[in-house]
């Protein structure tokens, strides 16, 4: 993502919270950015796509943070998959996003509401995946269940703790105590058997297609236009340098997968809050994605 996309994506944002999504209108966001319509529809076909790149970034940040997290990790450590989950909902609210869901979802604009369900039903497979990373794979036919119930009971505690209360509790505390629940449900579902949502509604999710296609040569393609971009205009001599290093092992017969997860972590700190950032953490997402999934050949 490039510095006037990413400025025009910020300006947005800012709009869409400050004044609401259907009170923003294109000319605001044009004056805010300060570009030409030619350049807004140069990047977004509509204002919802706008909204949609950034929930996307905000998903690459997320997903990029927890497979920093894990790197080395005990996959089966609860605690560490706490923190994996708070890292979308402290993004969320770092950028003020939670009441532009609300009043999203309070809305009646359809193509919105299901633009966020469908986000929502991505972290709903995520924590399934993980689920079956902490209790084995004997709950994998149960987890997208078990998933959807633990985020259920994370919804409905939280809100009701503030109706009853005035006031919010600790995140973590929330998590911690739907995931002692699950705990004591989950055996109970695998003694009877029963199941109401099976992993065949996974394939509802249709945002796997994305990545499913990539492959190194497709990564190859995307190291060297970033780096051929970084020295034309940047200074960044050791993102620069990372980002070379990241090349050559992509380039090499011998694929190094494991060389590569080690420089991931560093090569997206390389370019915390310099213009290159935002297109850094689509970049390191998609390398994160084939190291696990990809065609390696």
């Amino acid at each position: 993502m490039n510095q006037r996309k990413r400025q025009v994506l910020d300006s947005a944002l800012q709009l869409f919270i400050e004044k609401g999504f259907h009170e923003t209108s294109i000319q605001d966001i044009l004056d805010k950015a300060l570009i030409s319509k030619g350049t807004f529809y140069n990047y977004f076909s509509s204002k919802v796509e706008c909204f949609k790149s950034i929930m996307e970034q905000t998903r690459y940040e997320a997903s990029l943070l927890r497979h920093e997290m894990l790197l080395n990790q005990d996959i089966t450590d609860e605690n560490l998959l706490l923190e994996q989950i708070l890292v979308l909902m402290q993004i969320n609210k770092k950028q003020n996003l939670v009441s532009l869901f609300e009043n999203i979802f309070q809305s009646n604009d359809k193509e919105l509401r299901h633009l966020l369900e469908r986000y929502r039903l991505l972290e709903i497979e995520w924590v399934s995946n993980r689920f079956t990373d902490i209790f084995g794979e004997e709950v994998r036919p149960y987890s997208l269940e078990l998933a959807i119930l633990y985020f259920a009971m994370v919804h409905h505690l939280t809100y009701s703790h503030r109706i009853f209360y005035s006031e919010m509790i600790d995140q973590k505390k929330i998590l911690q105590i739907a995931l002692r629940n699950v705990k004591a449900i989950y055996p109970i579902m695998l003694e009877n058997g029963d199941i109401l949502i099976t992993q065949d509604a996974l394939q509802l999710v249709e945002e796997k297609k994305i990545y499913q296609s990539i492959t190194k040569n497709d990564l190859i393609e995307k190291v060297q236009g970033f780096l051929d971009q970084l020295k034309l205009d940047t200074d960044n001599r050791v993102g620069t340098q990372f980002t070379e290093s990241i090349l050559d092992e992509l380039q090499r017969k011998d694929l190094r997968l494991a060389v590569i997860e080690t420089m991931l972590k560093p090569f997206r700190e390389a370019f915390v809050n310099t213009p290159h950032a935002g297109e850094n953490v689509e970049l390191a997402n998609l390398l994160w994605y084939f190291i696990k999934n990809g065609d390696q050949n």
